[in-house]
């Protein structure tokens, strides 16, 4: 079989000048056209418009790339089954650079919106479900694109053909079924954390003995940052058979602690430790209101036991710089009423 009928060097020459032409002026005319339609955007109030723009940039300029090898290669005197092949292959080409412009048009606008949502103060169950269902979403229509353009390219290379593949595929679906059980129960587990609203992007969460901030929630898996910086990649499918805490989701986080003094402190000295404590609590604004308790507790083995009780914040590093200013504050109050902290001691008496 003839593949190329008979050649010039005129013909060859203009295939290379194309080619050529293409390569040195691709990303210049990519500029003009995007710089052309922006300010056009700009004038017309086309904020969105922008956003596309310079998501298809690169992908335009790969359109001029497999357009200018195209021209160059058909200007070649191939035979027609040649010529055939060519016109799929450029259009393959043309699917593939479409489908890329897409998946980085969702890519831009998953992120201006899930950053959106990220610089407002207010954290509504609104806010919390949007910077979760986002990623989520754009992964899954990207998924759908992604599939769409492999069915479009299978199309171009005959539609026979990807019946037969399918019909193969089919014999070993049932094997194929068993394969994806973890992969169907994890995708399925994603949707089950988004309708029971367990939790959302930036919740403080502990699921079996992973505890930390929910970085992402993806189509297979949840990533959580724990305290030690560690990302935790966990299965959706665990969230729906493990018990879950979800720390952000409690209003107020309790502290509860107890404090010994000595024995030997007089009833004077408690009575007054006990009551600045309280009061000391009830000013404090990063207490909730109503929610201090301070008591003695009991006559431990080795010190007299005062309860400590408060409400406040649920963010982690608050929370901790609460507990430090308020327990310098109770050491500063025993100081103050000359009472000694206690510690287990055990007093040993012996007889001659």
């Amino acid at each position: 079989m003839v593949f190329i009928r008979e050649i010039d060097a005129a013909q060859v020459a203009k295939s290379v000048m194309i080619l050529f032409a293409v390569l040195m002026f691709r990303n210049i005319i990519a500029n003009i056209i995007i710089k052309a339609l922006k300010k056009l955007s700009g004038k017309y109030n086309l904020k969105n418009i922008v956003l596309v723009l310079d998501s298809i940039e690169k992908p335009l300029v790969n359109f001029f790339t497999y357009t200018g090898l195209y021209f160059a290669l058909i200007i070649l005197p191939f035979n027609a089954d040649i010529n055939i092949f060519l016109n799929r292959v450029y259009r393959t080409f043309v699917i593939i650079t479409i489908t890329q412009g897409l998946l980085k048009i969702i890519s831009a606008y998953a992120e201006e919106l899930n950053n959106q949502y990220l610089n407002k103060e207010e954290k509504t169950e609104r806010t919390q479900m949007s910077k979760t269902v986002f990623p989520l979403l754009a992964k899954l229509i990207k998924a759908i694109i992604i599939i769409i353009a492999v069915a479009a390219i299978a199309v171009e290379f005959n539609f026979e053909q990807l019946s037969s593949i399918l019909a193969g595929l089919g014999i070993g679906g049932a094997a194929l079924a068993l394969a994806s059980q973890d992969l169907i129960k994890n995708f399925f587990g994603g949707f089950v954390i988004l309708a029971d609203k367990s939790f959302s992007v930036g919740d403080w969460i502990k699921v079996d003995s992973f505890e930390g901030t929910v970085e992402e929630l993806g189509l297979r898996s949840t990533k959580i940052r724990t305290i030690d910086k560690e990302l935790v990649t966990v299965p959706n499918s665990r969230f729906a058979d493990r018990e879950l805490i979800n720390f952000s989701a409690r209003a107020n986080r309790r502290v509860n602690f107890t404090v010994g003094a000595v024995y030997g402190t007089s009833s004077e000295s408690l009575k007054a430790a006990i009551s600045k404590i309280k009061e000391m609590l009830d000013q404090n604004p990063m207490v909730k209101n109503d929610s201090a308790l301070v008591k003695l507790d009991k006559f431990g083995a080795s010190s007299l036991d005062i309860v400590v009780q408060y409400l406040t914040t649920t963010d982690y590093t608050e929370f901790m710089a609460i507990k430090n200013d308020i327990n310098f504050k109770i050491i500063d109050i025993f100081n103050e009423e000359k009472i000694s902290f206690a510690f287990p001691s055990m007093s040993v008496y012996m007889e001659k």
